[in-house]
């Protein structure tokens, strides 16, 4: 009998001594076995970021005695968020932790209006619709003229554009609102030659190219290189409304078959109306396909300039950004050199988010911008020969 029981002991004493091992080995009690580990963490004292801002975890915690697996948080949402973080402790352990960090939005609304806004008397219009009033987060910010006008009775109207967002960030813009029986034509502007231009520029370490689309009509490509352009940017093609196909431009295969004939240096752009990511990739696709006969010298550019209808859109400027984002990004994964296409104020204002060369558009003999550009179109009514009309001059640095 006092054998039995001797031997249930020993069973006994074996079934608890796997237990107790296997509690310590599990992990959800490392803690036992970590109990020596004295992590510090630094915080950052303000633990509040904006909207959008590109931040990693290192930017709020810096871990002492271990080491940080450092992250991109994502800011694209409005407020508390719990941020998870991995890190080594002293040990050499992966742990996990938190905190918790504010979003907020303190960009107030941007409207596009100058200090005048001349309609025709009649217009049935609402300057609203008419007018660009965007913000960085919300789609569709709260926006209305102050005070009171008549688009029948001609005058000046002092008025004031007002725009908040759900944040409560305001903008106040005073305008005069003039409503005339007829907008008078300007005068036809004097072109510049290309003699002009070498002169201006001669001092410049740059190329002097062109950009035509099916405004130029036939071209006469040996003229033009003989005249000494250099390169040309040109519209493969454009997408003929919102929400609408793509169309080849109906010079597109003449004009690149002949300059590159030629010798001269090539890109090409294309103008969208996109107002969603998708559209942008899909139109990325389709350009992409066009381009599989031939090869470039410069890069594929994107295009957008349909401002007048952000309004109906339903995006915010950060939307906007994204657009061209996923057209350009596809470009790349394709193969060719992307590039964003926009004039000076509008580079400045709206298409601050994107990290592309840019062509700069900016009509003047010498430009203020204070961004990077690789490529700066600084007229419109450029004298060319082989060319019978007016013509974009581009420099490329």
């Amino acid at each position: 009998m006092k054998i039995k029981w001797r031997k249930q002991w020993i069973i006994l004493g074996s079934v608890c001594f796997f237990i107790v091992l296997t509690f310590f080995l599990t992990p959800s009690f490392s803690f036992l076995i970590d109990e020596k580990e004295i992590t510090d963490f630094i915080w950052k004292e303000n633990m509040r970021v904006e909207v959008y801002s590109k931040v990693r975890v290192s930017d709020f915690v810096t871990v002492q005695d271990g080491s940080l697996e450092d992250e991109i948080i994502d800011t694209s949402k409005l407020g508390d968020q719990e941020v998870f973080f991995t890190y080594l402790n002293n040990n050499g352990k992966k742990k996990k932790k938190s905190f918790h960090l504010l979003v907020v939005d303190t960009t107030s609304p941007l409207i596009w209006i100058s200090d005048s806004y001349t309609v025709v008397r009649g217009n049935s219009k609402k300057i609203e619709d008419s007018v660009l009033c965007g913000d960085n987060y919300d789609k569709k910010p709260v926006c209305k003229v102050e005070g009171s006008y008549n688009f029948d009775e001609v005058g000046n109207y002092s008025l004031t554009y007002y725009a908040v967002d759900q944040s409560g960030n305001e903008t106040r813009k005073p305008f005069v609102l003039k409503v005339v029986d007829k907008i008078s034509s300007s005068s036809k502007p004097s072109g510049i030659s290309l003699k002009e231009i070498n002169g201006r520029y001669a001092s410049i370490d740059a190329s002097i190219g062109i950009d035509v689309s099916k405004w130029q009509q036939v071209i006469d490509w040996e003229e033009v290189k003989e005249s000494g352009i250099e390169f040309v940017m040109i519209r493969l093609g454009t997408q003929i409304g919102p929400g609408k196909e793509s169309k080849l431009d109906d010079y597109f295969i003449r004009n690149i078959v002949e300059a590159k004939r030629v010798g001269l240096k090539v890109g090409v752009y294309y103008y969208s109306y996109a107002f969603s990511t998708a559209e942008a990739q899909r139109q990325a696709m389709w350009v992409s396909r066009q381009l599989f006969p031939y090869k470039l010298d410069l890069p594929v550019v994107f295009d957008w300039e349909c401002y007048h209808l952000f309004n109906s859109f339903d995006i915010s400027l950060y939307d906007l950004n994204q657009i061209a984002d996923s057209f350009l990004k596809v470009i790349e994964r394709n193969g060719y050199r992307p590039m964003m296409y926009g004039s000076k104020n509008y580079l400045q204002e709206i298409w601050n988010l994107l990290e592309y060369d840019v062509w700069l558009a900016h009509y003047t003999k010498k430009t203020d911008y204070s961004g990077d550009y690789k490529m700066w179109q600084f007229t419109n009514v450029g004298i060319v020969p082989g060319i019978d009309s007016f013509v974009d001059i581009d420099l490329l640095f």
